[in-house]
């Protein structure tokens, strides 16, 4: 089942953007930001994994949005396990949203490997 999800992200706050839910997988294709403040804000998103909490890897870090534009991030694939979240977090004062697209499916969990 392919889902787009979007939300207006609230400003100076970690946003869970979308958590997969259990018994599913996630194949993203689309994570999308943009900027609709009149002024320049930094805005980062990580993959949050369920297995450790404190596992999150970046895939976006403190990137300055210039005003009224966008980043894209497609043309690959994450694979996401059940209870895994794409978080974003802007900056204060900032009028930001995103959008991820992705394909829900249902598929046992899969290994977690060393270090991940």
């Amino acid at each position: 089942m392919k889902h787009t999800v979007g939300k207006t992200l609230t400003a100076g706050a970690a946003n869970t953007l979308f958590t997969v839910p259990n018994g599913f997988k996630a194949e993203v294709t689309l994570l999308f930001i943009s900027n609709a403040t009149g002024n320049n804000k930094l805005v980062s998103a990580y993959w949050q994994h369920a297995h450790d909490a404190s596992h999150q890897i970046k895939i976006i870090d403190n990137y300055l949005l210039a005003a009224t534009e966008f980043i894209k991030f497609d043309g690959s694939s994450i694979i996401m396990q059940s209870g895994d979240s794409i978080v974003i977090t802007t900056e204060a004062g900032s009028s930001m949203s995103g959008i991820a697209t992705f394909n829900l499916y249902k598929e046992a969990a899969t290994y977690a490997f060393d270090g991940e």
